[in-house]
């Protein structure tokens, strides 16, 4: 009963919303609280925040396609587009084809956010040279990760079971990956001769783009990769 009002709830309007975007999901294989292999999913919106979980033993086929039929149209974030591959070969729901189409990882969030930042302190540097007034560069919150998957990942003293520990961990990287994202983006936006690249985007532009083909149904996982190809 519970499951099913929880799912019955993705038609629920988010306060994490972006116009065109489903969200984000985690999936995790690992052993829940009673020790039995298990998955967990985390449903997330599309700045990371969670929106909803469940632990589902492997054994339940018939709720494990309800489950995991629900997040088509969300993008299935990953460190590594094999660890997400992985988790879906163990799944007997047929639903689960769909996702791997619609992988994104964590690290292009991150390059892509550190291409911005080049980008804004390059204008900064042009924009010095054609005034007399002194320009103070551009100062982040916080800098980017050098080791991503240590830093990004909250340190959990307790969770309920080993696979919703790796499902939290996971989604709360994303989660602080989107963060210093927006932080580029507010830091950019407090400087008028910067707002020439636009209104502040919750997301990335060519990770916004991929989420809404995924929630379009239009994404292909073969044809897309948030960092670009080095010139």
């Amino acid at each position: 009963m519970t499951v099913e009002a929880e799912l019955d709830g993705e038609l629920a309007i988010s306060v994490d919303y972006v116009p065109g975007v489903r969200g984000h999901c985690v999936l995790a294989v690992g052993a829940d609280a009673d020790g039995r292999e298990a998955l967990a999913v985390w449903k997330l919106g599309p700045s990371g925040r969670a929106g909803g979980s469940w632990v589902v033993g492997l054994e339940d086929t018939d709720f494990l396609e309800r489950v995991v039929g629900a997040q088509q149209g969300r993008c299935l974030v990953g460190w590594t587009a094999d660890e997400p591959l992985a988790v879906l070969d163990r799944l007997p729901a047929e639903q689960a084809k769909t996702l791997a189409d619609s992988i994104v990882v964590i690290p292009d969030l991150l390059a892509e956010t550190a291409d911005h930042r080049r980008r804004y302190e390059e204008a900064v540097e042009a924009h010095r040279a054609t005034t007399k007034s002194k320009i103070a560069p551009l100062a982040w919150a916080r800098e980017l990760p050098a080791e991503a998957r240590d830093e990004l990942t909250p340190r959990l003293r307790t969770a309920a079971s080993p696979v919703a520990a790796a499902a939290i961990g996971l989604a709360g990287a994303l989660e602080r990956a989107v963060d210093l994202w927006q932080e580029t983006e507010q830091a950019r936006y407090r400087r008028s001769y910067l707002r020439r690249f636009g209104e502040p985007q919750p997301l990335p532009p060519r990770w916004l783009a991929r989420a809404r083909a995924v929630a379009a149904g239009r994404a292909e996982r073969s044809a897309w990769s948030a960092t670009p190809p080095a010139p």
